[in-house]
């Protein structure tokens, strides 16, 4: 019986010596650990990440290790500064800093990731899982700050006046002018979408003069939005209407600026009609689409519509202004002052032409849908549709 007590006893020694043998003896070479994670708010002020490294105990001998960044959700060049260096110890020392030069910019972007990682110890040694430590940058980008340039539209047309228009110019949203669509609407809003529309002011407000609307992922196939309208406070029948704005890009991403029928309560859609002056699906980041819709009922709901790209820029790069030049029986839509798409009385096949009453705006971001698609792991959020103006010459 005592045999084989020890015969176990020193099976288990053999065993833990073999587990051992790729780490030395920590009470000859020390260990060298990161100290702990680092979680900084991206801000003008944030020029690093300041990490810890440390050795398990002192010693007599100068002790090396390499670092090196790899990117995660956070990109080298966009958000940090990619570092590779050596991590020198003197000896009797136990602590010494690595910095990493963070990026700051104005972006409404989400908070992001990347790591840290050792190799190649002198005098010292990494214990096996250990090498890695994570560097997190969170951005506070309540104030958005967006260049002014792009495509300006004419101040004035000739043979007609400007009858309204917000320049989005004062502190808070003006509800003389806008309410909201709410909830996640019957069948996703009609297209199977997956934001809920809300009017809080993470959603939609005002920054440096531009109108914001954010979408953001707030779960597991969850998101937040908002869907403004002017629905019985600003309705408008015929003129030229400019809308300048910058557009989100990204799967699943449906930014929209679009009129509907005043008499949509009574009518329903399509009879009210409906003109798409701008749709975009953010994983067609250069195009953009103008569409008229309309029909007796649901089942003669007809279509027509065209595109426009600035291929191979990107609408969410600067400014431009999508428009519609609205007579009656005729509606041509504009992107930049180019006319692209017309639709006119000759065209309904049948139905009732619904355009020569009065219509009201709605603007909105979208995630998700029949026709964009769905959010998937390219897809960055939150994104942002910013509004420079919305004027209407009659």
């Amino acid at each position: 019986m005592k045999l084989t007590r020890f015969f176990v006893g020193a099976l288990c020694l053999t065993l833990v010596s073999c587990e051992a043998c790729n780490e030395p003896d920590p009470e000859v070479i020390p260990e060298i650990r990161w100290a702990n994670d680092v979680t900084v708010f991206e801000t003008a002020s944030t020029t690093s990440l300041t990490f810890q490294l440390r050795l398990s105990e002192a010693s007599s001998e100068q002790v090396s290790v390499q670092f090196e960044t790899v990117d995660g959700t956070a990109v080298a060049g966009e958000d940090y500064v990619a570092t590779s260096a050596t991590a020198v110890f003197q000896p009797g020392e136990v602590n010494v800093t690595v910095d990493i030069p963070v990026i700051a910019d104005d972006y409404l972007e989400q908070d992001e990731l990347f790591s840290v990682t050792l190799s190649n110890p002198i005098n010292g040694y990494i214990k096996i899982g250990g090498p890695t430590v994570t560097g997190g940058i969170r951005n506070d980008d309540s104030m958005i700050n967006i260049s002014d340039e792009g495509y300006q539209s004419a101040e004035s047309y000739e043979g007609l006046t400007l009858t309204w228009a917000d320049e989005f110019n004062d502190d808070y949203i003006n509800y003389d002018n806008w309410g909201y669509d709410l909830g996640s609407g019957s069948g996703g809003w009609g297209n199977n979408e997956l934001q809920t529309y809300t009017n809080s002011p993470t959603n939609s407000y005002l920054s440096d003069g531009r109108l914001i609307i954010k979408a953001e992922k707030t779960g597991e196939n969850s998101y937040s939005s908002a869907r403004m309208k002017s629905l019985g406070l600003q309705e408008f029948q015929f003129g030229r209407i400019d809308v300048r704005a910058i557009l989100p890009k990204g799967k699943g991403i449906w930014p929209a600026i679009w009129m509907l029928g005043a008499n949509y309560p009574e009518m329903g859609w399509p009879a009210c009609g409906e003109i798409d002056i701008m749709e975009h699906l953010g994983h067609q980041a250069g195009t953009v689409h103008g569409t008229a819709h309309w029909g007796n009922s649901y089942s003669q709901w007809q279509h027509q519509g065209n595109d426009i790209s600035i291929y191979p820029d990107h609408f969410d790069g600067e400014f431009h202004v999508f428009s519609i030049d609205w007579s009656p029986n005729e509606i041509n839509y504009l992107m930049d002052d180019e006319v692209y798409f017309t639709v006119n009385t000759a065209m309904m096949n049948g139905q009732n032409y619904p355009f020569n009453e009065a219509f009201f705006f709605i603007l909105n971001v979208a995630v998700g849908g029949n026709w964009p698609g769905y959010p998937d792991e390219t897809t960055s959020f939150p994104v942002f549709m910013a509004v420079d103006y919305i004027r209407v010459f009659q």
